[in-house]
């Protein structure tokens, strides 16, 4: 009987360890990862991953070890019902608005962008799949068959040849109409300065606020709370764009997971503006910037799209490019993932013409935006994730900007504050983030969670349990074990190319 698996996660691990040259601190062989190659993953097996320290370029996925790579990558994630602007993204936005009110671009504003984290990892070949027919995998327990069958979905594409690549992140979004608000001037007056004959007082606005507090204290209400509800949103800054601008952004969220139409129309657009971005932002050679290997960075993906609840309206779980549009012109575009619990930036790239604009922090406010309006009837998906923070990148700094934000521990897997975190990695490169000594990996696998890993070798699908008498490295699925972590175990299934 033929074992289903379109519908469940089969990639194939790379044994040896990478090392290669690290594009932040430019050394030579001292990045270190584990990776495998990802033939399908389900939306729930690859939120669990990146829970883990996972992170996706095209099909390869890639986990760094921590303790060894010169730049240790903690995944960094962003809380967006807590999101509060601060003043240098609020400046973000109004000037972004302010350019479409009237069409003034201040070309000599160019402030150091950030970039993208992607744009410097290795990435693997194809592994050898020529003897990956799915078709005719075999269930060898006849006992198991039933369960299984039900189970383990059937994987009936063909699998696509993937390629070399060095990737990035940003990007994401869904359908976003412009919105018209006039943004709001003030003047200042020049104060005659400070009576030298009497002591010094307090400013305005602290007096005024203490008179608040004052007032607010005898309702039984207190300040913070009282500027929480003043407090003007990310939704109403982004809205401020008044009837008559003379320019009109669109913002159009593609699915990618799948073939489509409306992905055919725009993927030229988009390799066009990805070659003017690489050439112009990273300087790679325009011999490098193939649509080959556009494709097998940023548009084929491992993730199998998923429908949201019947109850939820939007664009389901999975891969998508989101494009920002000057009228009829492509300005920018994220990539990004729909996962159970957040939106996972994968790489980020505009039209260089644009780059006074920011960008870069436009589009992670416009994915927190889109984050924040999945969240409202998918309140699990309450997170937006940045990638990796790398706290010797001074690039990598505007990521914990985004706040609240937090770095995940690379020992336990728990989520800590970044505020906590910086004193510590100040000290150290690598550390654990974790304070509480006592604290364990909740995810890390048992005994029984390793022999039940599932296996497809020599077109036969088993457990490990049966697979280990005839493993050379028996060790190696026990290491596997403990990166992928206790849900994984039941649910990846691992292809074994004979040797």
């Amino acid at each position: 009987m033929s074992l289903k698996l379109s519908e469940i996660s089969c990639v194939q691990w790379f044994e040896d360890i990478e090392k290669h040259r690290c594009g932040y601190c430019n050394q030579e062989n001292t990045s270190i990862s584990n990776g495998m190659w990802a033939h399908s993953l389900t939306v729930d097996d690859y939120q669990n991953l990146i829970d883990r320290g996972w992170r996706r370029s095209g099909m390869y996925c890639y986990k760094p070890v921590m303790a060894e790579t010169c730049c240790p990558q903690y995944t960094i994630k962003c809380d967006v019902k807590n999101f509060s602007l601060s003043k240098s993204q609020k400046k973000v936005i109004k000037k972004f608005n302010k350019f479409l009110e009237t069409d003034i671009l201040n070309k000599k504003d160019i402030s150091t962008e950030e970039g993208n984290d992607s744009a410097h990892i290795f990435i693997r070949d194809n592994p050898n799949t020529q003897n990956f027919d799915v078709s005719s995998v075999y269930v060898e327990n006849k006992e198991e068959e039933d369960e299984r069958e039900s189970r383990v979905p059937i994987c009936d594409r063909a699998l696509e040849e993937p390629s070399q690549e060095q990737q990035d992140t940003p990007g994401e979004t869904n359908n976003c109409n412009n919105t018209e608000k006039n943004t709001p001037t003030t003047s200042l007056s020049i104060g005659v300065g400070p009576d030298s004959s009497k002591p010094p007082c307090k400013k305005a606005k602290l007096m005024r606020l203490e008179r608040k507090k004052e007032k607010l204290l005898k309702k039984g209400l207190t300040i913070e709370k009282k500027m929480n509800s003043n407090q003007k949103s990310i939704e109403q800054f982004l809205k401020e764009i008044p009837s008559n601008a003379k320019h009109r952004l669109k913002i159009r969220l593609i699915p990618t997971s799948i073939p489509n139409d409306e992905w055919k129309l725009a993927e030229q657009a988009e390799f066009q503006l990805y070659r003017r971005y690489q050439m112009t932002i990273h300087n790679d050679p325009p011999a490098k910037l193939e649509l080959t290997k556009f494709r097998s960075f940023l548009v084929k993906s491992p993730i199998k799209p998923k429908e949201f609840p019947k109850d939820v309206d939007g664009p389901g779980y999975g891969s998508f490019h989101q494009q920002y549009w000057l009228e009829d012109k492509l300005i920018a575009v994220g990539v990004l993932d729909i996962l159970p619990k957040c939106v996972s930036s994968v790489y980020f790239f505009y039209d260089p013409e644009y780059r006074s604009l920011t960008l870069g922090t436009y589009g992670s406010l416009r994915e927190i935006e889109l984050t924040r309006s999945l969240s409202e009837t998918l309140p699990e998906l309450n997170s937006y994730y940045m990638g990796f923070y790398i706290h010797s990148c001074p690039k990598m700094r505007y990521k914990g900007k985004l706040s609240p934000s937090f770095l995940l521990c690379p020992e336990t897997y728990e989520w800590m504050t970044i505020e906590k975190c910086l004193a510590i990695l100040d000290e150290k490169k690598y550390a654990r983030l974790n304070e509480n000594l006592d604290a364990l990996d909740e995810g890390f696998p048992s005994q029984e969670d390793i022999l039940q890993i599932r296996v497809i070798y020599d077109g036969v699908f088993m457990h490990f349990k049966d697979y280990k008498r005839m493993c050379d490295e028996p060790g190696l699925f026990k290491e596997i074990a403990g990166l992928v972590g206790k849900r994984c175990c039941r649910s990846l299934v691992f292809w074994e190319n004979l040797k």
